[in-house]
């Protein structure tokens, strides 16, 4: 058995980890990126935690431009891995679909292939241009699993158990993250700058009876009172999950919320009056062009240089709302991660831990016959039992809290 991954930035250096700590069942890892210092300093940091379960199994490094389609084909053929696990960022998702196609390789993702903020990439068409591949996945005999993270990924998940086990009904459904943890920096992203940035700018996307709602980014907000980390402002955010959960679980509205704080906020906001978080690219006055949120990403702390001093906690869940056997019903499954035990399993914050526990989760159901009939699936159409079961022996546990209804 072998894994491909394709990425080496902070949700691939997790997903590494785990790969490793699971490779009696994965196999041979080759870690692949444009930058091959990134995953040779991963191989360090594996070697360096003892997470590497059995070292008879290989874990190798190899550059690749993932852009680059021929590229990644012979990439694929020469390695030929039972499964391409895609770290990289969304934008080069597709590529790597397509390389898995034209090898008849598996493949597993971790989120959607847009921006959520591009007039023709928002939320209510996510996942189409991925989608568009699942008849030829199916006839090529080969599984594609889409968005295997946390948000989206576990959250869908429990909406899917939820879906199955606790209601009768849904009214609602509200995907509810929060960061309660502290790096010391006065500004910086938990994951790859240019990806949360384009995140958080875009108008955000709501199902309601059938329809798609828009309002502007930040402009929707409530309070919400989360286990361990107490009382929160979230804010109305467009994701990946609100489009597959509204395809894919049967309810009446679907939102997502995430926490920021009123100084991360203020930030945000002056950078983009600013023009900072553009992608138009503009030339400076020495005659360079360039884009400015490529420049704030090279200014900003890269985030992986955040892990060794974060501490606090994350709490992302699932809240649900409708009725079981007629009478009213509320839910929370949740999970807390904590950025300190995250660092010392791994070397990594929390962020990334949640991302890479569901995706080394999923790929073992995939490994394990559980998740491996030939298509594409989000991860809310695959069973939600077998992947509950198993993920808290990755290293994630959840739990329900029950709320008045």
């Amino acid at each position: 058995m072998s894994i491909l991954q394709i990425g080496a930035g902070g949700v691939g250096w997790a997903i590494a980890h785990k790969c490793a700590q699971n490779n009696d069942v994965l196999g041979d890892i080759t870690i692949a990126s444009r930058t091959l210092g990134k995953c040779e300093n991963i191989i360090t940091s594996i070697k360096g935690r003892n997470n590497l379960k059995d070292s008879t199994k290989k874990l190798a490094s190899v550059a690749i431009d993932a852009n680059n389609l021929a590229l990644l084909v012979e990439l694929i053929k020469q390695i030929q891995p039972d499964l391409v696990i895609n770290a990289g960022p969304p934008w080069v998702n597709l590529v790597i679909m397509q390389a898995c196609l034209d090898t008849k390789t598996a493949y597993l993702d971790t989120s959607v292939a847009v921006d959520l903020c591009t007039p023709g990439q928002q939320v209510p068409e996510a996942y189409d241009e991925q989608w568009a591949f699942a008849q030829r996945f199916k006839a090529a005999g080969i599984t594609g699993i889409l968005g295997a993270g946390f948000d989206p990924g576990v959250v869908s998940v429990f909406a899917a158990y939820a879906n199955k086990h606790l209601f009768d009904e849904i009214d609602s459904i509200d995907v509810m993250d929060v960061n309660a943890g502290d790096h010391g920096q006065e500004f910086a992203t938990n994951f790859d700058p240019e990806t949360n940035m384009l995140e958080i700018q875009g108008d955000s996307f709501y199902y309601e009876n059938q329809a798609w709602k828009k309002v502007p980014c930040h402009s929707r907000m409530m309070e919400f009172d989360f286990p361990v980390v107490g009382k929160q402002k979230v804010y109305s955010m467009a994701h990946d999950e609100v489009r597959s959960m509204a395809e894919y679980i049967p309810a009446k509205r679907i939102e997502f919320w995430m926490g920021f704080s009123d100084d991360y906020l203020n930030f945000f906001n002056v950078m983009r009056s600013i023009g900072l978080l553009s992608t138009k690219p503009v030339t400076t006055c020495d005659g360079i062009t360039v884009e400015p949120l490529k420049v704030l990403k090279a200014i900003l702390p890269d985030p992986t240089s955040l892990a060794s001093g974060y501490v606090g906690k994350t709490c992302i869940g699932t809240w649900v709302r409708g009725k079981k056997e007629g009478l009213a019903k509320s839910v929370f499954i949740y999970n807390i991660c904590d950025h300190k035990d995250a660092y010392i399993e791994l070397e990594h914050q929390a962020i990334s831990y949640t991302t890479a526990v569901p995706a080394i989760t999923a790929a073992l159901l995939y490994f394990q016959g559980k998740w491996s009939e030939p298509g594409l699936y989000n991860i809310e159409q695959l069973n939600p039992d077998h992947f509950l079961a198993l993920m808290p022996r990755i290293g994630l546990t959840w739990q329900i809290q029950e709320l008045n209804a």
